[in-house]
């Protein structure tokens, strides 16, 4: 056959129509055969494609697709995509795989609807760019691009504003997804930033009330703040400003704590330091200051193991930190006080013997101790108690020897032991217990030379003579041991000496019998202390000399009353006249000043008006 005439018959219906019908009666012939056949039933997934027939292959293809699985789909092109294009079947194969792809692109549209973005796109991606569909695949795929690119775009914004806790902005940019057309980012993805935004802005709310407690200065009120912010979901967006917060209530904590070191209270400034989280601003300065309290607190026992755990806590705070120079102060302090304590305990083991040699070279070694070190109060209290205690030795034969002079109790024995005891000088440990014998002991000298003075003193007084009684007992010097006993007395036997006086001076008065001198008596007489033996006597006469004055002034009213008045008026209220004299007094007055009678115009108006 002439070959335009073979082409032009190729390209005529009739040889379309006879290969359809071949095509098919091979098909169907294969299928007739497997199925009187069932042995011969071909293993499709084991079949090797290079090696397989163009029928086979359509056969297994079309058994893959019919799965109507993306993976099966895609196998089922694969099955037939080498197939050559001048086969006979070929016609056939593109028919069934413009079916297939837009079975993929359908079943990929589905995953991509539900966010399986990559599946999808490498689904669609299979279906050969030969056929009419992938002009739709190709399509569809740069929608698919643009939409997933935008939703990718406002779930990053959404989250962004969510991580700066602009809530009510982040959900105006979370429901642009409803409009994309993507059931994935319209429903599932939108309602989850939806979530997260109801999520933060109530766990924001529940914040509000730590923001307030966080201003306070009290340890309480900021752990109260802490414990609220800690109850933040750690998924919610909130948890920024829950961190935020929590940070901010940790590093007024340190702040209080530092106070408290600052003021040397480091249990204190412990106690909060260990309710303090340890957030990452101040992570490093929370434990230095936890380790330099806690080098203070072994530093307080004083002993050099405590020490060098004291000063082991220190050497790890950096020159960086706040703490780090009162960390120097101290360890430097520390490290002169292991010294001191060192010197002082090899001191002390010297002075155990009490000897005057070792306790002076344990004084020497002390005293190299500067004042200004750490240990330098406590190195000049031992230096003060060992010099006291080598005093003790020194001066203690004296107090011996002073104790035995004193014993046999002569005066000439107690002079001599006050004599032994003046030796000991004065600021020395044994001055104040010598002089304490020393007083005692002159005290009873004193007394043995003063006591004899006394009682002929109180001889005198005793017969009556208490001028020569005072004059005896003034022989007792001021300052000597019965110096006060003595004086009592004469204070008493001079205040009886006055009373005498003053009496005999009244009486003296008295004898002139006028009203002034009688007045005078008494007066004087009223001077006589109430403790004087001679107060009976005055107060006889006192009334008796009222009594004289009251009779003058009775005599001399019948003829002077203003006179007898003036003389009844003085009589002193000490006297047994007195009431009478006042009595007087009234009586004379009225006299003086009689009430006027009434009239009888008076007397008729006072019956009138019923009185």
């Amino acid at each position: 056959m002439p070959g335009w005439l073979r082409l032009s018959f190729i390209r005529s219906w009739v040889f379309w129509a006879i290969m359809t019908l071949g095509i098919s009666g091979g098909l169907v012939y294969l299928a007739l055969g497997l199925l009187l056949n069932p042995k011969a039933v071909p293993n499709c997934p084991e079949i090797f494609v290079p090696m397989s027939s163009a029928s086979l292959r359509v056969y297994c293809g079309q058994l893959a697709a019919s799965k109507q699985t993306l993976t099966d789909l895609v196998s089922a092109l694969n099955l037939v995509k080498d197939i050559p294009a001048n086969d006979p079947t070929r016609g056939y194969v593109d028919s069934n795989v413009q079916r297939w792809s837009l079975s993929i692109l359908r079943l990929a549209e589905a995953t991509y609807q539900e966010g399986n973005y990559d599946e999808a796109v490498n689904a669609a991606k299979t279906v050969p760019q030969n056929v009419p569909a992938y002009k739709v695949v190709s399509k569809r795929l740069k929608q698919w691009q643009e939409t997933w690119t935008k939703g990718v775009a406002l779930d990053k914004e959404t989250r962004a504003l969510l991580n700066s806790s602009k809530w009510v902005n982040a959900y105006s940019v979370a429901i642009k997804l409803t409009r994309l057309n993507n059931r994935y980012w319209a429903t599932t993805k939108y309602q989850e930033l939806a979530d997260l935004v109801q999520i933060a802005k109530a766990d924001s709310a529940k914040l509000d009330e730590a923001r307030q407690l966080v201003k306070t200065q009290d340890v309480k009120t900021l752990l109260k703040a802490i414990e609220i912010a800690k109850k933040v979901d750690p998924k919610s967006f909130a948890q920024t400003e829950a961190k935020t917060l929590i940070s901010t209530a940790a590093s007024q904590m340190l702040k209080l704590a530092r106070a408290k070191l600052d003021n040397n209270d480091w249990q204190g400034a412990l106690e909060i330091a260990n309710q303090t989280p340890e957030v990452s601003p101040i992570k490093t300065e929370l434990q230095d200051l936890i380790n330099l309290s806690q080098a203070l607190s072994h530093a307080t026992n004083t002993s050099i193991a405590e020490l060098e755990t004291a000063i082991s806590l220190v050497q790890g705070i950096g020159a960086n930190s706040s703490m780090y120079q009162r960390a120097q102060q101290s360890l430097v302090a520390w490290q002169l006080e292991i010294q001191d304590l060192a010197a002082l305990q090899h001191a002390r083991n010297l002075a155990t013997t009490g000897t005057v040699k070792d306790l002076q070279t344990a004084i020497t070694q002390v005293q190299r101790i500067p004042a200004s070190n750490p240990r330098g109060k406590e190195a000049a209290q031992v230096v003060s108690e060992w010099r006291k205690q080598i005093e003790t030795v020194e001066d203690t034969p004296y107090m011996t020897a002073a104790d035995k002079l004193a014993a046999n109790g002569t005066a000439v024995g107690v002079q001599n032991a006050i004599a032994q005891l003046n030796q000991i000088r004065p600021g020395r440990a044994l001055y104040p217990q010598a002089q304490q014998k020393v007083q005692q002991w002159t005290a009873e000298l004193q007394r043995a030379e003063d006591g004899p003075i006394l009682t002929q003193a109180e001889s005198l007084a005793t017969s009556g003579d208490l001028s020569a009684a005072v004059a005896m007992a003034q022989r007792v010097r001021r300052g000597r041991a019965m110096y006060a006993q003595t004086q009592e007395r004469v204070n008493d036997w001079q205040a009886q000496l006055q009373a005498a006086n003053n009496l005999a001076s009244a009486q003296r008065l008295a004898g002139n019998g006028t009203p002034e001198a009688l007045l005078g008596a008494i007066q004087a007489a009223a001077r006589v202390p109430k403790s004087s033996q001679l107060r009976s006597q005055a107060r006889l006469l006192m009334d008796n000399w009222g009594a004289q004055m009251l009779e003058v002034a009775q005599s001399t009213a019948s003829s002077d009353l203003r006179r007898a008045i003036a003389i009844a008026k003085v009589i002193p209220e000490s006297t047994s006249a007195y009431g009478s004299a006042q009595s007087y007094v009234q009586q004379w007055e009225q006299q003086l000043n009689p009430q006027p009678t009434p009239t009888q115009s008076e007397t008729d108006s006072d019956s009138i008006l019923g009185n």
